[in-house]
């Protein structure tokens, strides 16, 4: 197994040190081993590679509320540099990697539009990020196996994580940038068949009041129509809930509403959200092994795409106070989220 890593590989560096363990575990792959070879050094592996746009200004960090968390277009992991391990030495010409790992949408791109007919794994991939490559020919109309390992929680376990605080509530409010319809289809899809797939749960329909801000100036006026609306506030993983501006917006307009927020990421729960979906690195990394293991012997074809399948619920209990819930432990919210009817 080799992993393509971009040259800000310290964001992805837990995620590589996991997967490692894991193969090393198996022995499923290729005796333990994983190579790590940077982006720039793809072509070691004796294949022509497109050349992958360099990060633009928004790819790194941000600030939200004196938290530190990821871009839209960035990693979800910590950084853990010092504990990465060092690249191996550089291939032989034309020897076989194995699987391909692209961690990140830098590298995904870049493995993507690579020649070749090795197995592709993308993983760490936002679904938006996604999106954005299936306009490939490589992924079009695919000469290899590929899969997509994604980052972000199904809208499913979304919807499945507000009914689990607020049972018996059913409407939610959405702010979305214009480029989230893809996310917003799938959570009109799983908001439609959420009563035959959760008899249990009451069975009523999901109430969805959506809303566009295609810039800052049109903030003020979707929370307007949305807030009215809605029992809680969902903030996708777009760039209205990337960008450091909209999202404390969004929070400033539920706290005043009182209105719970739910999110993706443990960052906007510390800076004001009640409750996120958020996938562990080792749990990644296992189903990614997995997906690498399955990659070997599948024929050429669509990828086939996975979303987070283990997840855990992370709540702020100063905010649950003030806004009057009493939340049970993460652990029971996690379960409550994984049940099935």
């Amino acid at each position: 197994m080799t992993l393509i890593l971009d040259d800000t590989a310290q964001q992805y560096g837990e995620f590589a040190a996991q997967l490692r363990s894991v193969n090393a575990a198996s022995h499923r792959l290729t005796q333990g081993k994983v190579d790590i070879v940077p982006l720039d050094s793809l072509r070691q592996l004796g294949a022509p590679q497109a050349a992958a746009p360099r990060s633009g200004p928004d790819d790194g960090d941000s600030v939200l509320a004196g938290v530190r968390t990821r871009s839209a277009r960035g990693s979800m992991l910590p950084d853990t540099a010092s504990s990465a391990s060092p690249p191996p030495p550089a291939r032989a010409e034309g020897s076989d990697p194995g699987v391909l790992v692209a961690v990140g949408p830098r590298a995904a791109r870049a493995v993507v539009q690579r020649a070749g007919s090795e197995p592709v794994l993308l993983a760490l991939l936002g679904r938006l990020e996604y999106e954005e490559l299936r306009a490939l020919p490589a992924l079009r109309r695919p000469e290899r196996a590929i899969a997509v390992l994604l980052r972000d929680p199904a809208a499913a376990e979304q919807l499945s994580l507000i009914d689990a605080v607020l049972p018996g509530k059913r409407r939610v409010g959405v702010v979305t940038a214009p480029q989230a319809e893809p996310l917003m289809r799938e959570l009109a899809s799983a908001a439609l068949a959420w009563p035959a797939q959760h008899p249990s749960r009451g069975g009523r329909p999901w109430a969805i009041a959506a809303a566009d801000a295609p810039d800052a100036n049109a903030l003020t006026g979707a929370l307007q129509v949305v807030v009215p609306a809605s029992d809680a506030l969902l903030v996708l993983p777009d760039p209205v809930g990337s960008t450091s501006a909209a999202a404390l917006a969004l929070l400033q307009s539920a706290a005043t509403a009182n209105l719970p927020v739910f999110a993706t990421s443990e960052a906007m729960v510390r800076a004001g959200a009640v409750a996120a979906l958020v996938p562990g690195n080792a749990q990644l990394a296992e189903q990614a092994h997995a997906l690498a293991v399955r990659l070997r012997q599948a024929p050429p074809g669509p990828p086939v795409v996975e979303a987070p399948r283990r997840l855990t619920v992370r709540t702020n209990p100063h905010v649950a106070k003030r806004l009057g819930l009493a939340l049970p432990p993460d652990e029971a919210l996690t379960a409550a989220v994984a049940r099935r009817d």
